[in-house]
């Protein structure tokens, strides 16, 4: 008899040490989150007159190597139309802030910003930041 109960009572899973490593998990992915806002670093250009932008936007970041994150989504700029038309509505316009490379050319920019007003964007604003203090 006493052969079986130990049998029986070796058979029980410890799920102690998995909730543990769950709640690890968890802790590590709630400070991480707000850290990934930005999915793609930018050298943004500096204005004496940057001023802070709202959270209640889109944000469509452009940099340099052709890349383009429409609200941390990557597009290809043959898409990139298309895809901003998926998020934005012309019946619900909500303010769209383009964060565009500083060594980015000017002429990449403006195809952008067209893309943006044919898909019906009416409050596009470019975002730069303030000078570093020296």
């Amino acid at each position: 008899m006493k052969v079986q109960f130990e049998q029986s009572r070796l058979s029980e899973i410890n799920v102690t040490p998995l909730v543990d490593v769950f709640l690890v998990l968890l802790i590590i992915f709630m400070i991480s989150a707000p850290m990934l806002k930005s999915a793609y670093e930018v050298s943004l250009p500096q204005s004496k007159k940057a001023a802070p932008t709202s959270q209640e936007g889109i944000e469509v970041i452009l940099a340099k190597e052709g890349v383009a994150f429409i609200d941390n989504s990557q597009v290809t700029m043959s898409d990139f139309e298309s895809a901003f038309r998926q998020i934005y509505s012309p019946a619900n316009p909500r303010p769209v802030f383009v964060r565009a490379d500083g060594s980015l050319p000017y002429q990449e920019i403006i195809q952008a910003l067209d893309l943006l007003r044919q898909a019906g964007a009416v409050d596009v604003g470019l975002v730069t930041e303030a000078p570093k203090p020296r």
